[in-house]
């Protein structure tokens, strides 16, 4: 699911990009296939680095269950990474250095001397930019040239909603974050707080998205209305009794912001669609 939604945001890079010829589209499906590897390798890396609070929270991931050793995990990241930046040479050098910066990125978050993932600014900072870095990357391999406001809104938008929205999936695994000396809105200010904190987050960046899309960029502003009423939802099931209680009720607002993510991707696709067709 994660690296779905990874070539979803790629896709959405490219599909602002244009209209592409044959010569254009084979560039980026390479693209594409070195950005999914780099994706890939971050989180494999991630689960590498979770493994003591994901077995704590008795997380589903194949490293923290033991079916997948940490050492092969960790050849499999080096592949990955390689691959990524050979297919990225085949394109272009931008796409080379935006590669490059997805890796590093995702390296500092899970494994740094200092794991951004530690911290909520640090989470922020690194989730937001690893979405950036996806639309521009996109965006490069189509030959958009110069970034145009529909880049910038939605990229920002859903890089800035990836972060906020994204920090739900906190909620369930409070204990073994603090067993790994993780700080995050949870057990900084006890579970209560912290979906009151994200519910208002994240219902704020969809407004904003709405008021954006209407005086600035408004073919864009249906997309904008399906990230704000994704938002009023996650709201509803963070700060409801729809979420409490085990494990599998409080990760539905992370669903709540998945659904979300895909819903305004394929909203983006169809508005595209329409203008080209319109």
């Amino acid at each position: 699911m994660v690296q779905l939604i990874f070539m979803l945001r790629f896709a959405a890079g490219a599909a602002l990009g244009g209209p592409a010829t044959d010569a254009v589209a084979v560039s980026v499906v390479i693209a594409a296939a070195g950005w999914l590897a780099a994706t890939w390798a971050v989180y494999l890396l991630n689960g590498v680095a979770d493994v003591v609070e994901d077995r704590e929270n008795c997380s589903t991931r194949p490293i923290a269950r033991g079916e997948l050793p940490a050492g092969s995990a960790t050849t499999v990241v080096w592949l990955l990474a390689v691959f990524g930046l050979v297919a990225a040479a085949i394109v272009s050098v931008t796409m080379v250095v935006l590669v490059a910066l997805m890796l590093a990125v995702g390296w500092a978050y899970s494994m740094g001397p200092s794991p951004l993932k530690r911290n909520v600014a640090g989470f922020v900072f690194a989730v937001t930019v690893l979405g950036l870095l996806t639309y521009l990357a996109g965006w490069c391999a189509c030959g958009g040239g110069k970034p145009n406001e529909s880049l910038l809104l939605f990229g920002v938008a859903m890089s800035l909603w990836m972060a906020l929205g994204g920090s739900t999936k906190d909620l369930p695994d409070t204990r073994g974050d603090w067993l790994a000396g993780r700080r995050t809105l949870p057990v900084l200010l006890g579970e209560r707080r912290a979906r009151l904190a994200m519910a208002v987050a994240a219902s704020l960046l969809g407004w904003m998205f709405v008021i954006l899309g209407a005086v600035w960029v408004d073919h864009l502003l249906p997309v904008a209305l399906v990230v704000c009423a994704g938002s009023a939802a996650l709201a509803l099931v963070a700060l409801t009794s729809i979420s409490g209680g085990d494990r599998c009720a409080k990760r539905r607002p992370y669903h709540a912001f998945m659904v979300t993510q895909y819903l305004a991707h394929v909203s983006l696709f169809i508005c595209l669609e329409l203008a080209l067709t319109g």
